[in-house]
């Protein structure tokens, strides 16, 4: 229901109404409201439209006003991309975390890097889970890439 806020002015219109100063109390206004109602009531003599603007004005004064409309915030500006202008940069599927291909062959590094040396150690033991650990990783990194790539390629 889109009913209109009302004003400070239709508050004091509708004090006045019921005979009462606007920052009346409760009590107050409850015993105008009353005192108005009788007067106005059609079974009592009253008129009919007066009877409906003493409820409105008592509705109107007892309901508390509404509070200001939020102000909305404007949005954060986001910082251009890194790069040449008018080139898209990839991103990769984590939001706010652009992919740079520094970063993928540092994390590839370092996962073959992990392998190596889980190799190294598990040499003796069981070579076959070290060259899995370091398939696993670089699977995980070319799928990665591939993923960061295929999802922002321009067109």
């Amino acid at each position: 229901m889109n009913t209109p806020t009302p004003t400070g002015q239709d508050r004091a219109q509708a004090a006045a109404l019921l005979g009462v100063p606007p920052t009346a109390t409760p009590e107050a206004l409850r015993a105008a409201w009353r005192t108005a109602v009788r007067h106005a009531h059609p079974d009592r003599g009253g008129d009919t439209e007066r009877f409906i603007a003493v409820n409105a004005a008592y509705e109107l004064l007892t309901t508390p006003p509404a509070p200001p409309p939020a102000r909305p915030t404007p949005p954060t500006p986001t910082p251009p991309p890194p790069g040449p202008q008018g080139t898209a940069t990839p991103s990769s599927d984590l939001p706010g975390s652009p992919v740079d291909g520094l970063l993928i062959l540092r994390v590839a590094a370092l996962l073959v890097a992990a392998g190596v040396l889980t190799a190294g150690v598990a040499m003796i033991a069981a070579p076959v889970a070290a060259a899995m650990v370091a398939l696993v990783a670089t699977a995980a990194v070319a799928h990665h890439v591939y993923l960061a790539t295929e999802t922002h390629r321009p067109g």
